[in-house]
Parts: C-alpha cells; sequence; structure tokens
C-alpha cells in the first residue's frame, strides 16, 4: 500500500529550510529598509545644506556698496559687515539689491503713498502694501544671518536700508523668533510684533564666511592675514565702511586689518568689499545617517588620541568632529582611534569629554562665491 503525507523528518526538514528563507527574506528586509532610512535622513541634511547655500549665493552675488563719488556725501548705509558675538559665532549683516518692484507681488505696491511709514520686513508685509504703507525700497535690502546656541539659523530682511530700525545695528534687541510649531496658537493679532530675525535653518552645527581680500593666497586659516608677500590667509571678519571694527590692543576676534577710522563712515570713497566670500556650513544629520559614533573612553583635555565606538564612520583621510561644545580636528583613522592635529578648533576650547559622549560629524557643505561688485584699497598695495 502506497504511503501518503510526510514523514516527521521530512517536516522538520522542510521546516528548517522555511524558517533559513524566512530569516533571511528579514535580513534583506531589514538591510534594505536600514538603507532607505539612512539615504531619507542624508538627503534631508543635503536639502537643508543646499537651501542655506541657494540663498546665501544669491545674497552675496547681489550685495552692493555705495555708488562712486567724489566727496562725501554722509553716513553710508549700503555696507557688508561680518563679526562675531560674545561666544564667537558668526554674525553677517550686508545690503544687497532686490528684485524690481515690477516683479514682487508686494514691493509692487510700496511706495504708492508719500506719507507711508512701513518697512518690508516680512511683518505684515501684505497688508501694508494693501493699505498703501509701504516705503518705497530703493532697489535695495538690509539682509542679516544670525545663529543661536540650538544651531538655528536665523535670516532677516528689512527695505529701504537705513535708519531707524537698521539691521546694521546690534542684533541682540531683536529676540529671534521662535520656531514654528503645528501645535502653535494661532497669534494673537494685538500681540507684538514678531522679530525681524526668522529661522532658516535647524540642526546647524557650524556656521563660517571667510573673506578674500587682496591680499590673500590661500583660504588656509594657518596663514594670517597680512600685506607682505608671503603666504597670506583670509580674514573671518569684515568691514565695508572700515570705520566699525576697530583693531583693538592684541589679537582680539573683532580685528580687522583696513580699518581706517571713525570718520570713514561718512566717506563711501574708501569701502572696500571682499572679492571672493568662502561660506561653510555643517548640518547636523539623524541617527539613521551613520554619520555620528560615541567615545570608547574618557579623554583630557589634553589628549591627542580620539578613541571612538565606530572609527568607520569618520573619514579616513581627516576632517572636523564635534563633541559637546568642542570642535576637534583629526588628520586619519588608525585603529580604532583618531589621531588629533588641533583640539579647540573653530574657535572652541578644548575640554574633557566623558565616556560614550556623541561624537558628531556632521555633513559639510562649502561654497565660493566670487562677488560681482567686489572693491580694493588702492592705496595699499
Amino acid at each position: 500500500m502506497r504511503r501518503r503525507g510526510f514523514t516527521l523528518l521530512e517536516l522538520l526538514v522542510a521546516t528548517a529550510v522555511l524558517s533559513i528563507l524566512g530569516l533571511a527574506l528579514m535580513v534583506v528586509l531589514r538591510g534594505g529598509l536600514a538603507t532607505w532610512r539612512r539615504a531619507e535622513a542624508r538627503r534631508a541634511s543635503f536639502d537643508a545644506g543646499q537651501a542655506v547655500l541657494r540663498q546665501l549665493r544669491e545674497d552675496l552675488l547681489c550685495a552692493v556698496g555705495p555708488y562712486e563719488t567724489s566727496e562725501p556725501y554722509g553716513q553710508v548705509d549700503l555696507r557688508l559687515v561680518c563679526d562675531a558675538d560674545e561666544r564667537g559665532r558668526t554674525r553677517l549683516f550686508l545690503t544687497r539689491a532686490i528684485k524690481g518692484e515690477s516683479e514682487h507681488p508686494v514691493l509692487g505696491l510700496a511706495g504708492n503713498a508719500v506719507a507711508s511709514d512701513g518697512v518690508y520686513d516680512y511683518r505684515a508685509d501684505t497688508d501694508e502694501a494693501r493699505h498703501d504703507r509701504l516705503r518705497a525700497t530703493g532697489g535695495t535690502a538690509e539682509v542679516a544671518w544670525v545663529i543661536d546656541d540650538q544651531g538655528v539659523l536665523y535670516r532677516g530682511v528689512r527695505a529701504p536700508v537705513g535708519p531707524p530700525g537698521s539691521l546694521f545695528g546690534d542684533v541682540d534687541p531683536y529676540e529671534l523668533a521662535p520656531l514654528w510649531s503645528p501645535d502653535a496658537a494661532p497669534e494673537d493679532p494685538s500681540a507684538q510684533a514678531p522679530s525681524l530675525l526668522r529661522p532658516f535653518a535647524t540642526e546647524v552645527l557650524y556656521f563660517e564666511v571667510r573673506f578674500w581680500t587682496q591680499f590673500t593666497t590661500s583660504w588656509d586659516l594657518k596663514y594670517p592675514c597680512s600685506k607682505v608677500k608671503d603666504d597670506s590667509g583670509p580674514t573671518l571678519h569684515w568691514d565695508s565702511t572700515r570705520a566699525i571694527l576697530q583693531p583693538p590692543e592684541g589679537l582680539r576676534p573683532d580685528e580687522f586689518d583696513f580699518f581706517v577710522g571713525r570718520k570713514s563712515l561718512d566717506d563711501p570713497r574708501d569701502d572696500v568689499l571682499p572679492e571672493k566670500v568662502r561660506v561653510t556650513l555643517v548640518i547636523r544629520e539623524a541617527p539613521e545617517a551613520g554619520s555620528s559614533t560615541y567615545l570608547s573612553a574618557t579623554i583630557g583635555p589634553r589628549e591627542q588620541s580620539l578613541p571612538v565606538q565606530e572609527p568607520g564612520r569618520l573619514q579616513e583621510g581627516g576632517g572636523y568632529v564635534l563633541i559637546d561644545d568642542e570642535w576637534i580636528r583629526y588628520s586619519e583613522v588608525s585603529g580604532g582611534s583618531a589621531v588629533v592635529s588641533e583640539r579647540g578648533a573653530r574657535g572652541t576650547a578644548p575640554a574633557e569629554h566623558g565616556l560614550n559622549s556623541v561624537v558628531e560629524v556632521g555633513r559639510q557643505f562649502v561654497t565660493v562665491v566670487a562677488l560681482p561688485g567686489g572693491r580694493e584699497d588702492w592705496g595699499i598695495r
């Protein structure tokens, strides 16, 4: 009589085969999902970085200085100023040309009334334009870029340029606008007007601007900006008026080698604009991107070896990492550690970091913009 069904051994073999196939399928699906998440996290950081660089590039390409004149005509309002706050964070202020009024739906209504007193600053502009309250812009606007303690990069716009309420004053009085939240209550119409500076990007680990002077030969900061014929680096600060950033005694963050004197503020003839500007931006990526790791041991402020749990996440050719509030520069990865070449880089201070401290790598973006309106000082060669 012919046997029907399966033996116990056959059932066990079939079950084992199905289990192996199921496990393999699970591994493939998990790997595919991890790859998709990593790609999405990197795409998000790439999109955020490119959005900032596109806007910054446009602002710099449209940067304008004062018009030519044969004699002083009063305080110069068309400026490019870059300095650092008390914590060493970059602040960039400039005046730029804006789209013609005929091309802009709001600015096209500016200047329709002689008694207009409103300014274009992203605060109720549409309503002011509808009621003929916007002043004529004159074709230029003030722009400010500021970063805060939480890694939020802010951008502010104001037109026309000049006082009162100019962005070129101390930015501290302008309270930074809070981040938008879908759960936020509707804004009270009677509340105080929102701030001039609005969030443009979040998760920004680092923001830096370097300027190419008429003496600069290299973007490398290891070379000081010098008028001699040797290698000369860029400067981290700029003052087109040459009257605001005064070089103090000794080395200070606000030192500007092209400073002339306070009287230069009223004389546009000696104003200078950089030939090129280099912008560096580092965006924090989500954990799924695989661009962060952890310390595998405690390190002191003088430690020259950086032990990490996953050294494969660091760039083999060297780079920068952020641990707590300190940037560390490393030259290479050897074994389970990175060889440190500079502690307290990018204006930070060396500090002790404990076991399992997060080692942020981030995604770095760099762009160089050649300013069409660059102006040298022909009086110093």
